[in-house]
């Protein structure tokens, strides 16, 4: 697998080397708020999930996680997941930064750069997010997904019926505003 190389980020495989990391970020409370994962996230669990990481593949059908790590500091700074459907017309995003990596357009360049790469070969992207979570509604309307739609109290979450809120970019997108 190619990685993907941005200005300031690199988006690679993940390496056991990225457990520690991935425990730490994914263990913040302000990071697993509006996500589906069990928090805390301790050492043995987080070498677990990256052990699963490393059977994944960017090309076909199925999940593959981005581990992202900046260029002048390399380390895990947070994750990008990419599901194809067996098919390959239609991928769903998703990504997760460590508290202290955000507003910096660390996501947005990431997401961006995925997106592109992703477009060769599928026609249909999609992505949805916590109606609370209005970082990453943003995020994804900043990159060029439209909302098409709203799951009423689609998924319970730390004891929460949550809305999710459903976007979706089509193919003949060709460029992203930034």
């Amino acid at each position: 697998m190619t990685d993907i190389v941005t200005r300031r980020l690199r988006l690679r495989p993940f390496s056991r080397d990225d457990a520690s990391a991935l425990s730490r970020y994914r263990s913040d409370p302000c990071v697993a708020r509006y996500q589906s994962w069990r928090s805390p996230i301790d050492q043995a669990e987080a070498e677990a999930i990256v052990a699963g990481y490393l059977t994944e593949s960017p090309e076909g059908p199925g999940v593959f996680q981005y581990a992202i790590e900046r260029h002048r500091q390399p380390g895990l700074i947070g994750d990008l997941a990419v599901a194809r459907e067996s098919d390959c017309g239609q991928a769903v995003v998703g990504i997760t930064l460590a508290p202290d990596m955000r507003r910096r357009g660390y996501a947005t360049e990431a997401m961006t750069a995925v997106i592109d790469c992703l477009f060769g070969t599928v026609k249909w992207i999609t992505a949805s997010c916590d109606v609370r979570n209005t970082a990453s509604a943003k995020l994804l309307r900043r990159v060029g997904f439209e909302q098409w739609g709203r799951e009423k109290r689609y998924v319970e979450q730390r004891g929460v019926h949550a809305d999710f809120l459903l976007f979706r970019m089509p193919g003949e997108q060709s460029r992203y505003p930034s």
